[in-house]
This record gives structure tokens, sequence and C-alpha cells, in this order.
């Protein structure tokens, strides 16, 4: 009569490490490696951290605070948190910024004012680079219809032309120790891209929306405008419409600024992360100007970048 619990105490043991060894890997914690780096599917990816409330708390309090101190109320305001690539990606077990999350906290204490854009669903796996935390330009489309769907404007970009830099590797390439394969870059060009001048107050003349000398480069992703500065100003003459646009933004702005010169005849840039919150009256008049916040989930869960 003994062995009967015994015989049934070893079975549910077999079924216990059966089911063990059946876990899939997301069951499982795996570790990035040193640099915070590790892939998947082929993309490299940076562990961007638990999700730091404080920190969205803090993102949170200084847009209502710029809306409240700058604008006017004739301003239209938006603002959208770009998704890491790692959102897209099938759970393996490696550890990821909880975007979900992160975007409810960020759009439930927005100020009514503000009306928020959603770009988790209008991006994929394959509209970032493999070796580069960045979306690729050339997918774009879906954002700029969200962007244009709440902000009033429609961008076809099925005519722009495609320009190809073979050879990119982007900025996690240091972080890979075999080496990264190259990737293919492309920037968009249209007859609004080529009229528009860039004017970056770092230097005393304007330039092009491109800056191909770039791409010979280890920061290859700086052929859009010319890589990061504290204030920038896209002016396109030849423009659809004479509206302009006020873009607070980190370095993901600088690939889907091109995309809307040819609907904004101004689209003013301004990098927080460079530029002090408090000069921003010296250089920029808010009057009635559409004003999109539009920041990576990386800098809303470190927003204490944010000058």
């Amino acid at each position: 009569m003994r062995c009967k619990p015994v015989a049934i105490s070893c079975a549910a043991a077999a079924l216990l490490l059966a089911a063990a060894l059946a876990l899939p890997l997301a069951a499982q914690r795996r570790q990035p490696d040193e640099n915070g780096m590790y892939q998947q599917e082929g993309y490299w990816v940076q562990y961007l951290g638990e999700r730091n409330e404080k920190s969205a708390d803090s993102f949170v309090k200084k847009i209502n605070g710029l809306c409240d101190t700058l604008l006017t109320e004739e301003n239209s305001v938006f603002c959208s948190i770009i998704p890491d690539k790692s959102l897209y990606l099938p759970d393996e077990g490696w550890p990821v910024l909880d975007y979900d999350a992160l975007a409810r906290q960020v759009q439930a204490g927005l100020d009514d004012s503000i009306t928020w854009i959603g770009l988790a669903d209008r991006l994929t796996l394959t509209d970032y680079y493999k070796t580069d935390a960045h979306w690729r330009q050339e997918t774009l489309q879906p954002v700029v219809d969200a962007l244009g769907e709440a902000m009033g404007f429609s961008q076809d970009l099925s005519g722009w032309e495609e320009n190809v830099f073979e050879g990119f590797v982007g900025s996690y390439g240091k972080y890979i120790p075999e080496g990264a394969e190259p990737e293919t870059l492309v920037w968009l060009t249209s007859p609004a891209t080529e009229t528009a001048r860039v004017d970056n107050f770092q230097y005393p003349d304007a330039t092009a929306v491109y800056d191909v000398s770039k791409l010979s480069g280890a920061g290859s992703y700086d052929v859009f405008l010319n890589g990061a500065t504290p204030l920038q100003t896209i002016e396109n003459p030849n423009a659809a419409t004479d509206r302009e646009l006020v873009i607070f933004r980190d370095s993901f702005a600088s690939s889907l600024a091109p995309l809307l010169c040819e609907q904004y005849r101004t689209i003013t840039l301004i990098d927080l992360r460079y530029m002090v919150s408090g000069l921003v009256p010296q250089y920029v008049t808010f009057t009635d100007q559409d004003v999109l916040f539009l920041f990576s989930s990386w800098v809303v869960n470190e927003s204490a970048m944010l000058r």
C-alpha cells in the first residue's frame, strides 16, 4: 500500500520534469552581453532597461510644461512615441522595454490639448535597420499616413526616387565582435527635397537636406539632415501649403522630416538633448504652427537627457 503513493509521486515528478523541458524560451531568462546587446532573427538589439515610470512622468511633465510656457492657443499640438524594434521580435526570453505600458503612461498624462498619434501598429520589424536603432526612411509611408491623418495632410511617397548606399553599418556595429554584415541605406528624394534648404544654426551657410559626404564615414545615418544638432529649419518655397511645423525631436526625426517638406513650407526641428528649453523662445516664435513632440521610447525612458 505504501508503494502506490510513491509511484504517483514519481509520475508527478516525471510530468513536472517533462513540462520544464518543454517550456518555451520565452519562459527562460536570457541575458544580453556586457554592452546590453543581443541578436535575434538577424537584428541587433540594445536592451533599453526596465520601464522607468519616474522618467516617463518627468517626460510628460516636460511636454506639458513646454506647452504651457511656449505655445499659444492657435498651435495644434501632437505627441507620438517611436517603439524600439524589440517590440516586433517574437518573445524568446530576451528582456525588452515594455513599450505598451510606457506609451499608455505618457498618453494618460498628457494635457487634453495634445493629440496622441499611435505608431506601434504602423511599423514592423523590417522597418528598422539590423545594425542600428533607427527606422528605415524608405519604409515610412505608414508613419507619414498616421501623422497626416491626425495633422491634416496627405503625402504619397511612391513617386519619390530611391538613392542607395551599399555598405551601411549602424551604431551597433562597434558592439558586434565578429563584425557586422553591411546593410543597404536608402534615402528618398523629390523636387521638394532638392529645392529645400536647411539652416543649421551651428553653421553659417544653408545646406542641402541630404549630406552625402556623411556616407563615407562611420556615422552614415547622418546623411539625413547632417546629423544631430540643437536647432534646424527646413525651408521649401515650393511647398504645397504655407503651413509651418515645429518638431521637438531626437535623431529619428532626421529621416522623417524630409518626407514632410512637400507639405510644410517651414519645418523647425528642436533637439532638447542639446538645447536648453529656456533658449527656445530666442529662436522660435510660436504662433499657429503645428507642433509635434516625437521621441523614441529610449529617450522617454531616459528623459533626464532632455534639457
